[in-house]
């Protein structure tokens, strides 16, 4: 059977030698000056090579040959010891792009250069698509450019290129490289995904039984299922933060990331323990193993520790707007809405917004209700409204439920032109009850005053009766406050002051 190999010299899919000539044609000012054979013979130092054999390394056909390979070996190690070793080959590469000759060779010209950025920034962006690259070279490519090390940025991705990057390519091979570099971290084997996926896709009625006893042959991947809904609470209908921590901790040890994280939270947000601070450290450690193994949202998470200065972190807000900034370059949508909030303690409304509306695009219903706010605040009844209905649209662990109020209240309770054009009191009502019904304390406030005026109009004992039991539900929010004692007092007093009934 022929294999089908894949092109390595047109897309943006993988980090290689073909697409880095292909970026370097394209963007010279000279077209007919940016040869494959020039570049191949300033990038590897040489007089001159063959023009078939270039063109094999490019589309990916043939590997790179083991003397090239040999001469970055060597400039890898000059590199390590000279900072200086490749400051030829690319500012050689830059007069290719730019059509000028340099006379300045310095590493802060190269980090300045508008060429050298260009081409830094686009092979990264390439590596995040590229499933061959690891995420600790993404991460890495990602601080030097953050850090303006543009020329150090560029030695990394060339070396990957030549030394790294894995040519020819055939599609069956590629799709078992995949898996490979996704547990390459990990103790888990392809087995263990073979008895999971087994289980998954052809197991029955008794599909629980069967995930216990495959958790007990220490399968990672069924110990993080079986703890992750004692966590979220599916057996039993509420979270049994032990019971998952047991199966957590057999899929963490065999390198699971999301059972590290969990873990993490566990620790960190007292769900397991006493919150002492050797158990604030453990958690803060199951977050970094958590990131090593490719975790977004421990990135954010540690981030987080930072901002509050949780132990064994002290507050460093320059240490979080980091990590929020690396999380939010893989669109981690709950670090834009962290940087987001800094930016509104900044008075940076404008590039708040930005971040808010960007964790909105991905539909985060926290991020959706609050660029909700804001576009209504502006007058943009509309697209508030649809954003409003967008946090709504979410998981339901996740539901901003601020979003069925923000909507009872300024729509349906008295009409919103040209949104919502006659009132709809029972619509309103029954989005105020959801919210009250999960912790909104403004939304059993609301209820309580539209049970008294209902009251008052139709003296209905169930309404009198509603009313006292709003009463006594906001009573024992946490929120509850002597203004708001003095409040429902004041309503209470209309109601009851035609009638002999002891308030209290």
């Amino acid at each position: 059977m022929n294999k089908n190999f894949i092109k390595l010299n047109d897309n943006d899919e993988h980090l290689s030698l073909g697409n880095l000539f292909r970026i370097i044609k394209e963007n010279s000012k000279n077209k007919t000056g940016a040869l494959q054979t020039e570049i191949f013979c300033i990038l590897f130092e040489e007089e001159s090579a063959l023009s078939t054999t270039i063109n094999n390394y490019c589309v990916g056909a043939r590997s790179i040959g083991d003397s090239y390979k040999q001469k970055f070996i060597n400039k890898k190690r000059r590199y390590q010891k000279k900072e200086e070793e490749f400051l030829p080959n690319i500012i050689a590469l830059l007069e290719i792009m730019d059509g000028v000759l340099y006379k300045e060779e310095t590493i802060s010209f190269i980090n300045t250069n508008k060429s050298a950025n260009y081409l830094a920034k686009k092979l990264y962006n390439i590596a995040k698509n590229d499933k061959q690259v690891p995420s600790s070279l993404i991460n890495q490519l990602n601080f030097l450019i953050k850090e303006k090390k543009i020329y150090e940025c560029l030695v990394e991705e060339l070396l990957f290129i030549v030394l790294e990057k894995k040519q020819p390519i055939n599609e069956s091979t590629l799709k078992k490289e995949l898996i490979e570099n996704i547990f390459s971290n990990t103790n888990i084997s392809l087995k263990d995904l073979e008895s999971y996926l087994s289980l998954k896709l052809n197991e029955g009625i008794n599909y629980d039984y069967s995930l216990i006893k495959l958790g007990e042959e220490d399968n990672a991947l069924a110990n993080f299922e079986l703890g992750s809904n004692e966590y979220y609470g599916y057996y039993k209908g509420i979270p049994r933060y032990d019971e998952a921590y047991k199966y957590l901790v057999k899929a963490a040890e065999k390198g699971h990331a999301k059972a590290n994280y969990i873990l993490g939270n566990m620790y960190v947000n007292g769900l397991i323990g006493g919150m002492s601070n050797k158990e604030l450290e453990l958690g803060y450690n199951y977050y970094l193993k958590a990131k090593e193994l490719g975790s977004i949202a421990a990135i954010n998470a540690i981030g987080n520790m930072y901002y509050k200065g949780i132990y064994p972190l002290e507050k460093n807000k320059e240490e979080a707007l980091k990590l929020y900034e690396e999380a939010s370059s893989y669109n981690y949508a709950y670090a834009f809405n962290n940087l987001g909030k800094i930016c509104e303690e900044e008075k940076k409304d404008d590039k708040a917004f930005e971040y808010y509306m960007k964790a909105a695009n991905l539909k985060e219903s926290w991020a959706c209700n609050k660029v909700g706010e804001l576009l209504r605040r502006r007058g943009s009844l509309e697209e508030a409204f649809t954003y409003y209905n967008q946090a709504l649209e979410s998981n339901y662990k996740n539901i901003c439920y601020y979003a069925y109020y923000n909507l009872a209240k300024y729509y349906y309770l008295c009409g919103c032109a040209p949104v919502v054009l006659v009132p709809n009191k029972e619509k309103a009502k029954e989005y105020f009850e959801i919210a009250s019904d999960n912790n909104i304390l403004e939304a059993t406030m609301k209820l309580f005053y539209l049970n008294v005026e209902e009251y008052l109009k139709t003296r209905e004992k169930e309404i009198f009766e509603e009313v006292y039991s709003l009463k006594r539900k906001i009573e024992t929010d946490k929120d509850y406050s002597d203004d708001l004692r003095k409040e429902t007092q004041k309503e209470l007093e209309r109601i009851t002051k035609e009638i002999a009934i002891d308030i209290n």
